[in-house]
């Protein structure tokens, strides 16, 4: 009797060793998403042919066609240059290919993959997830082209975001001569943010949950397709009800990075004795100085502090003399002053939108104030729109480089 105990003890402790791989699936059989496209269909040839198979099934308002593009490792190790068809087709030696489907549901969208390929989709290695501007300017369509992906756990919450102007599903056709991935291109681009002040910082997926959670404006960078390659400058702006009401211009959307502080590098142009100057930002500080004294017309200092160094110069000047430098520095100072301004009128005045973040602030930094007023910000009595905005740049050249020729050498 111990015997058979000790066996059926042993049998039990076994067959929970056993039971580690079931649902296993082998590399080779995954079928790795690393872009995804959502637009609205340009035509109802689908929706039709649905009805007509079946004519009693619930219809909803929302459709959608999504563009998924697969991994092909066989193009990757060969070396052959991606360029695969929307249509879903695919030659030797490609590195990618692009499949198309339309349908009311994504999850269905998803699942009806598996009819026509024999990787289904695996989203834990999805780098983009672009969605078309007509999709976002509906009513709640962002949120529900979204909706998917948040509660997916395959899905990768550092995806990144992008909103195209024209259709999604031409980022993912574009044929860039340094990459075998489209996808992998766009994701490449979206780092440069260092590099250029007129990009939007990344935008992930994560991040957007919580702006759809919460109750502000926010922005996503604004991405549109050229022939063989994309332009990922702009942003396209949301207001608290998550919808898509405009965008933000290159110009526009550097401004606003230097309102809220998330300048990561770039350079600014000036004109210094009617000669073009460029400064290259390596970094910023930024504050926010509140009069709170009067709610129907507060009052805020956004205060702009930038260290640089003079990248480019057109001009003569005397690089020693303390006096030039200082007008110099108040050049470039004053450019960013200009480009916030314009910022602020376009998203103070004109869209009412707070992307600058000030009822943020005032959550922070006066929370038994912003309590009383949260509903009032942007709706109610619109106490953003009634606020003053003042932007006041200080900026600190740190070295000035070799130049040709100083205007001290031209005066001798």
């Amino acid at each position: 009797m111990n015997r058979q105990l000790t066996a059926f003890c042993i049998f039990l402790l076994l067959s929970t060793l056993l039971a580690g791989c079931w649902d296993q699936v082998q590399i080779e059989e995954r079928g790795f998403v690393v872009g995804v496209a959502i637009d609205k269909p340009r035509t109802n040839e689908a929706e039709q042919q649905a009805k007509q198979e079946a004519p009693d099934k619930p219809q909803v308002k929302e459709r959608f066609l999504v563009t998924h593009q697969f991994v092909v490792p066989g193009g990757l190790i060969s070396g052959g240059q991606g360029s695969g068809g929307g249509g879903g087709q695919n030659t030797a030696n490609e590195a990618y290919l692009n499949l198309i489907s339309e349908g009311d549901s994504l999850f269905e969208i998803s699942r009806e993959l598996a009819t026509r390929t024999s990787r289904t989709p695996f989203y834990q290695h999805m780098k983009i997830l672009i969605v078309s501007e007509d999709i976002a300017r509906t009513k709640n369509g962002f949120a529900r082209a979204l909706d998917f992906y948040l509660r997916d756990p395959d899905s990768r919450r550092s995806s990144k975001v992008f909103i195209s102007n024209g259709l999604a599903k031409e980022v993912l056709e574009v044929k860039p001569k340094t990459e075998k991935l489209p996808a992998i291109y766009v994701n490449s681009i979206g780092e440069n943010v260092n590099k250029n002040s007129r990009m939007l910082p990344e935008v992930r997926l994560g991040d957007v949950h919580e702006e759809l959670l919460s109750s502000y404006s926010f922005v996503v960078p604004r991405i549109r397709a050229e022939k063989q390659e994309v332009k990922l400058a702009g942003s396209a702006v949301f207001t608290h009800e998550n919808q898509l009401i405009g965008f933000l211009g290159e110009e526009e959307t550097e401004g606003l990075n230097f309102l809220t502080g998330k300048v990561k590098g770039g350079m600014v142009k000036g004109k210094f004795k009617n000669n073009l100057v460029s400064m290259n930002i390596q970094g910023i500080k930024h504050g926010i100085k509140a009069d709170l004294r009067d709610q129907q017309h507060m009052k805020f200092t956004i205060n702009i502090e930038c260290e640089g160094t003079l990248a480019e110069s057109y001009a003569t000047m005397d690089s020693l003399n303390n006096t030039a430098m200082g007008k110099l520095e108040q050049v470039f100072a004053e450019e960013i002053e200009r480009m916030s301004n314009d910022t602020v009128k376009k998203v103070h005045k004109q869209m009412k939108v707070d992307v600058i973040k000030l009822g943020s602030y005032l959550k922070q930094h006066h929370f038994s104030l912003w309590k009383k007023i949260r509903h009032d910000w942007e709706t109610g009595q619109h106490l953003y729109e009634k606020s003053e905005i003042t932007v006041q740049a200080k900026v600190y050249l740190r070295n000035i480089g070799a130049i040709n020729r100083t205007e001290r050498q031209n005066n001798r």
